[in-house]
């Protein structure tokens, strides 16, 4: 049995490429990291091996495989990379939208700077949603900012396309209140020329489907003419003026289908629920014009924002399977201004109660660039439920939306305390595929907030 092993060996050896490149790669190890259990247990001196990129396993004892590839890690907290579930990471803001403009076509991702400046903050994926001026801005996307290209160490790229398309973008919060009136106004109107568009392709489908079998009856008719003609007829079809004859040999009219139009497609998957749609919307009455949107067309739709949803939750408990993106107002809370009825701000200071209270969904976003969601996200929600909200990709936010650390994953960040109880944890590493792709410079205090 061992020449048999001996020989399986040598001849693994021989093979060439990827095989070859498996057996001897190296596992990276992290030793004596700390890890908070799903029960919120602190877990200590845990050792965690990464293979090909992923957590291979998590234990507390045993000893490190051979050859293995130690990152320095004793003492620190470990989490799954953090999620901004509404960033605009290098984005344009403002100007035209459409449905088929993408978010990723406008990503830049050659920002180093802009994308080293949110990983130091933990966050190791991020969902791009456009933002126009009003109306339809485009469709979003999620992106891992792991760097990138060819030859990814040294290409000086940033961000891998993990979902091609997570939502079509609607904008209800921007411009004044006429400006959103409009925006509202040509939204229902091209979701109605869409539906207008699907009915005309079924027709056409309909009406192909008839044009086909008349096209096969009149050949065949036409067959049976010639067979039957007699040199008469033919002297007297020579007499006729050449319009009536072509008039008599004209077959059925194929219908013409409607051009192509991909806006209108795109607006045809929402509607058949194919694509969920995101709809910023903040102030109450930009609230109430999205359920109107969502129950005219049944759409399958994701709130951003919703500011303002305490004063129409009665609107927003009439919807079926809505979910929620939270993230700060614009501007600040305050005891007077437009802002504020009877002295009170009419955003909720505790929002995510709101939510609770009334079992709805909810993840949170940063709504711009990202480099503040997670101390954002701990004065929102408080430390528990923000460390969970912040460690999926579910835009949905559904209970069960906890991602602890386990086998499989390879988005990591290595805290210098317990992000869930200490205002002070600041990311020291953070590992995509196996590889540190950020760490915080000795001797400064960057990546701290």
């Amino acid at each position: 049995m061992k020449s048999v092993h001996i020989y399986l060996l040598g001849f693994l050896l021989m093979m060439p490429g990827v095989l070859q490149a498996q057996l001897f790669e190296r596992p990276i190890i992290l030793e004596g990291v700390k890890m908070i259990s799903p029960r919120g247990e602190v877990l200590e001196d845990l050792m965690i091996t990464i293979r090909r990129g992923r957590i291979a396993g998590i234990s507390q004892s045993g000893d490190a495989p051979m050859m293995s590839k130690k990152i320095a890690a004793d003492g620190l907290f470990v989490t799954s990379g953090l999620v901004d579930h509404a960033s605009v990471l290098t984005l344009p803001l403002g100007g035209e939208g459409a449905a088929d403009h993408w978010s990723w076509d406008a990503f830049d991702r050659y920002d180093k700077e802009a994308i080293l400046s949110v990983l130091a903050t933990g966050v190791t994926r991020v969902h791009l949603v456009p933002v126009r001026s009003g109306g339809i801005s485009g469709r979003s996307c999620w992106v891992s900012l792991e760097p990138a290209g060819e030859n990814a160490a040294s290409s000086g790229q940033f961000g891998v396309l993990m979902e091609e398309e997570a939502a079509l973008c609607i904008d209800l919060a921007s411009g004044s209140p006429v400006a959103r009136m409009r925006s509202y106004a040509a939204i229902l109107d091209q979701f109605s020329a869409a539906k207008d568009r699907r009915d005309a392709l079924e027709s056409y489908d309909e009406d192909l489907e008839e044009y086909l079998e008349e096209l096969k009856k009149w050949i065949e008719e036409k067959a049976e003419e010639g067979d039957e003609e007699s040199s008469d007829e033919s002297a007297e079809k020579d007499e006729k003026k050449d319009g009536e004859e072509e008039e008599e040999n004209k077959g059925p009219e194929k219908p013409v289908r409607p051009g192509d139009d991909e806006p209108s497609d795109i607006l045809l998957k929402v509607v058949a629920h194919q694509l969920p749609v995101l709809i910023t919307a903040r102030k109450s009455a930009d609230l109430i014009n999205a359920c109107e949107l969502i129950q005219k067309f049944e759409l399958d739709a994701i709130i951003h924002g919703a500011d303002e949803a305490a004063l129409v939750m009665d609107h927003l408990n009439e919807l079926e399977n809505v979910s929620f993106i939270l993230d700060n107002p614009a501007n600040a809370l305050s005891a007077s201004g437009p802002g504020v009825i009877d002295g009170k701000p009419r955003r909720s200071a505790d929002l995510i109660s709101v939510m609770e209270e009334n079992d709805l969904d909810w993840v949170i976003g940063s709504g711009g660039s990202g480099a503040g969601l997670w101390r954002m996200t701990r004065k929102m929600a408080g430390s528990e439920a923000a460390l969970s909200s912040a460690q999926t990709t579910n835009l949905r936010g559904e209970k069960t939306r906890r991602d602890w650390v386990s086998p499989g994953m390879r988005h990591l960040v290595l805290w210098s305390g317990n992000p869930a109880s200490d205002a002070a944890a600041r990311p020291e590493k953070i590992l995509i595929n196996g590889l540190v792709v950020w760490q915080r410079p000795a001797g400064t205090r960057e990546g701290r907030f």
